[in-house]
């Protein structure tokens, strides 16, 4: 009887409790801050997310450039674990992994030319992620080589919060 009652109760508890199991393909993606975003952080901020699976996303701010540092160093994020780098490139380093299109980041630092440099990162795990776009924290936009390595970072968030409609 216990047996039978310990598997009954199993089934029972998984129905109740779910798990996510996966995360839309978020890799290539840029995730614009909200207004309803309140985050100290990652308020007002675009993220290229770098990877994404059912562990979680990671990702770099790619509009918060630090300062008077030598070399030009980014906020990645507020993880302060680690420097990437990202470049772009026609064919794929040996110590890289793709983005998107012709974008790769590796953590082996290099100062390939027109390159940018990122301490830290962004991270989330599924359910996190989960719950900051139900409250409409984020919204995903595609990724582009020219909002990626943009000349003018400092303005990205506001245009891309205020898309201008396409005629």
């Amino acid at each position: 009887m216990w047996p039978s009652c310990a598997v009954l109760l199993t089934f029972v508890l998984a129905q109740q409790i779910e798990l996510p199991r996966s995360i839309p393909k978020l890799q290539g993606k840029l995730l614009v801050a909200t207004a309803k975003s309140r985050d100290h952080d990652l308020g007002r901020s675009v993220v290229l997310v770098i990877h994404s699976d059912v562990d979680g996303v990671i990702g770099l701010v790619i509009n918060h450039p630090v300062a008077g540092t030598k070399p030009e160093t980014w906020f990645g994020g507020p993880i302060p674990l680690d420097v990437r780098e990202l470049f772009r490139s026609r064919e794929k380093p040996a110590d890289a992994e793709l983005v998107f299109a012709g974008v790769y980041v590796s953590r082996k630092i290099d100062d390939r030319a027109g390159s940018r440099v990122y301490a830290g990162y962004a991270g989330w795990s599924v359910p996190q992620w989960n719950d900051e776009v139900a409250r409409g924290l984020w919204r995903i936009v595609p990724a582009e080589t020219t909002l990626v390595f943009d000349a003018h970072p400092e303005t990205l968030w506001r245009r891309l919060s205020n898309p201008k409609p396409r005629q």
